[in-house]
Order: structure tokens, then C-alpha cells, then sequence
């Protein structure tokens, strides 16, 4: 299921994946951290960059990327991506720029050529729905969401193991099982990833393509149209792996023949936010439209469809060394950015400090008497505790009597001694 049917009674089950958080459907909640077109293009190892007036096009022999100025879809290689953040200002006038998260998860995650081995990691596969849950359906040919999951499944962890990894699942049967007892199952098996495999439905029948969801990082909303942000989720400690996983799986899946490229999406799915490894959601087609229903049937398609699947896990496991090395150096860079930061905090600190010292003891010497003892400098002593250290006491004469000072004042105002 996906988005678009958040209006029908047959995918309101997925509402309880997206269960709302705080915040509005925007980036209100975190302080986005903005990056101006020159700092993409460098990042990015760009010269240059084409604006036709709807579209900003980055490009060089590697990469070819798009961005939609006031909107969250941009293009990577021909791939969809949805943004966290709409790509805010204008070309024309010089303050276009995108959000800080989007450029490193797009260098990091997105961009990083793959180059490790093939290691031995453990998937986790979740066919979507089961049991008392049917999921979405199709009346004409009738097909149950929980059928056609289990089936694909099952194909892709076929195939996974016969490329060496391991291979756990959810269920291999129609059972029902609860969102929790599926993330905690990724924990009993110590995955390495999750891949949860869904089918689509909308109210709007004509609606078609394949759509891959991974966990917004933390303050941003997801990408349906009124998702709200929420606060940090366990699933968020990997979220350039989650990123890396999605964009490898959905490059591969979006490519096969008859689909159409919903895009890489972002939502706080309940087994997005609540599982403890790099994770996925799939949404291989929509059983509300009969033609793409067939076609989800055929033989072939299955076969090319868990194969891109199959592939785009490949791609990501041989990946991840390259990864982590761009990620650790990432936080080094971050980390001494943060200790010089911090520093000049301290120093600027340490200057008003000094500023605010110096000024009080100018403002002490202006009052002092000729002659007086210098003021304690003692730490700790504030300019008010200075001026008493050289003023005189008021004596008090007793509960009811008027201060030394004021009877003098009073005797010199005497009607008899005034001229």
C-alpha cells in the first residue's frame, strides 16, 4: 500500500505505520541547516549547472542530477528521489540552496560508487500482511496482498541465498503477525537488513508504478502530503544505510520493463522506525488497477522484478565499506568542526569576560576617592560588591533613628541656616 490510499477504507492498515508524532508537515521542529548552489556544485564536483527555468540540472561524467526549485522531487541518474526538504530559492536570483541532510545523504549514501566484497550478511524478509490481515486486494482476478507478498518473498530469499547470504523470514506461511512482534523479530535474528514486500492500492484506479520507503531522518516529515515531522526513532541511527539500501533497490526495481518510477519516498512506517537495522519498505505495484494486477501475476514480471531486488541488496551489501568510511570521515570532520566551534565559543567568551572586568574597574576608578585603597579584584567580585568595598556604611543609630548622614543633611537645611 502507498500513500495514495490513505483516502480508502482498504488502506487505512497502513495508517498505522505513520502514526502522526508532533510538529506540522513541514521541517518546523528542526533547524535546517541550508547549502547554496556554489557549495552543491562543489560538493557535488560540478563546474557547472543548467537552469531551464523549471529545473536545475547538475551534471559531469559520473552523475547526472536534477533538482525542482519549491519541490521535494529530484532526479538522480534518471531515478527518483523525494527530497526531505523542498529545494528552497531561486536561480534567477541567486539564493537558490538545499537542505544540508539531503546534499550529505545524496554524496554519501546515493553517490558513493560501490567497490566492497560480497559479504555474508543476513536479510530479513517480510512479506507485508497474513493471517486475519489480507492486506489490499484485487476482485477481478482476485488477488490478496498477503498471497502475492509471501510469493515474492520467498522468490528473493531463494535468490539471495543462492548469492550467498542469509536468509531469515517473518513468516513463510498465513499467519498474522503484529508490527511489533515484525521488528522484533529483526531483533531475535540479528538482521543485517530488513526488506518489508508490499502491493499498492488507491482510489484512484489508474494509479500505477513501484514506490521504495525508508525512514526520514529525524525533524523531517515523511513525503505524503501532510506527514508530520517526528523526533529521533531507533531506525534513524542508520539512516545513511537505510538510504543506500532503498536507492540501490529502488534504481533496479524502477527499471524493469512496464514500471513506472514513483520514487525513493520517506515515512515513519512503524517497521522503518522501530527496527534496529538498515530497512526498507517495497511497494511493487498497485492492486487497485486491474492491468497492473495482471501484469503483477505473470511470470516474467516476477522473475525480473525479484531479480532487480536481488541485485539492488548486492549492490548495497558491496557498498557498505565505502560507506562507512565516507560516513566515519563525516564525523571526524564534524567532530573537529565542533571542537573548534566550541573553542571559539570559549574565546569569545573569555573576551567579554575580560571586556565586562575592564570596564568595571574603569567605571570603580571614576568613583573612588584620592587616596582610597585599590578595590578587592578577588574572583568573583562584581562591580556592585567593588563600589561597596569603597563606600562608606550608612551607620545605623538604632531602629528609629535617621541615618549619620541625614541628620547632617537635615541640620544643614535647617529654615534658620538656609540663605
Amino acid at each position: 500500500m502507498t500513500t495514495d490510499s490513505f483516502l480508502c477504507f482498504s488502506g487505512l492498515f497502513l495508517l498505522l505505520f505513520a502514526a502522526p508524532f508532533v510538529v506540522r508537515g513541514d521541517t518546523a521542529g528542526v533547524a535546517t541547516q541550508w547549502r547554496s548552489l556554489s557549495h552543491v556544485q562543489r560538493t557535488l564536483g560540478v563546474t557547472n549547472y543548467l537552469w531551464n527555468g523549471e529545473s536545475l540540472c547538475f551534471s559531469n561524467t559520473q552523475n547526472v542530477i536534477r533538482f525542482y526549485p519549491g519541490r521535494r522531487k529530484a532526479e538522480v541518474n534518471g531515478t527518483v528521489v523525494w527530497l526531505n526538504a523542498p529545494a528552497d530559492g531561486s536561480v534567477a536570483d541567486g539564493n537558490w540552496r538545499l537542505a544540508g541532510t539531503d546534499l550529505d545523504l545524496l554524496q554519501l549514501a546515493i553517490l558513493t560508487p560501490p567497490g566492497g566484497t560480497l559479504k555474508p550478511l543476513r536479510v530479513l524478509l517480510d512479506p507485508g500482511h497474513g493471517g486475519d490481515d489480507e492486506g489490499a486486494r484485487c476482485s477481478s482476478p482476485l488477488v490478496k496482498e498477503k498471497d502475492l507478498t509471501l510469493t515474492l518473498a520467498k522468490r528473493i530469499g531463494a535468490q539471495l541465498k543462492k548469492a550467498g547470504l542469509h536468509v531469515d523470514y517473518t513468516r513463510t506461511r498465513d499467519v498474522t503477525l503484529s508490527l511489533d512482534e515484525r521488528a522484533r523479530i529483526a531483533r531475535t535474528k540479528k538482521a543485517d537488513l530488513f526488506i518489508s514486500i508490499h502491493a499498492n492500492h488507491a482510489c484512484n484506479r489508474e494509479a500505477c508504478g513501484v514506490e521504495t520507503y525508508v525512514l526520514p531522518p529525524s525533524g523531517y516529515p515523511g513525503t505524503a502530503e501532510g506527514s508530520r515531522a517526528r523526533g529521533w526513532q531507533l531506525g534513524n541511527r542508520n539512516d545513511f544505510h537505510n538510504t543506500l539500501l532503498g536507492f540501490s533497490i529502488h534504481r533496479l526495481l524502477a527499471s524493469t520493463p512496464e514500471t513506472v518510477d514513483r520514487g525513493l519516498k520517506r515515512q515513519s512506517f512503524f517497521v522503518l522506525r522501530e527496527t534496529c537495522c538498515p530497512a526498507v519498505l517495497l511497494e511493487f505495484g498497485f492492486l487497485s488497477n486491474t492491468g497492473e494486477t495482471r501484469r503483477m501475476l505473470r511470470a516474467d514480471w516476477q522473475a525480473q522484478s525479484c531479480a532487480a531486488v536481488v541485485d539492488g541488496v548486492l549492490a548495497y551489501v558491496r557498498g557498505v565499506p565505502a560507506l562507512d568510511r565516507a560516513v566515519a570521515d563525516k564525523r571526524a570532520r564534524d567532530a573537529e568542526a565542533n571542537e573548534r566551534w566550541r573553542k571559539h565559543l570559549a574565546a569569545q567568551a573569555a573576551r567579554a569576560k575580560a571586556e565586562a572586568e575592564a570596564r568595571a574597574a574603569r567605571q570603580l576608578a571614576a568613583i573612588m576617592p584620592a587616596g582610597a585603597p585599590p578595590p578587592s579584584t578577588a574572583p568573583g567580585t562584581t562591580f556592585s560588591n567593588a563600589v561597596a568595598s569603597v563606600t562608606p556604611p550608612i551607620q545605623q543609630q538604632g531602629t528609629n533613628s535617621v541615618p549619620s548622614r541625614m541628620d547632617a543633611l537635615l541640620e544643614f537645611y535647617a529654615p534658620d541656616k538656609v540663605q
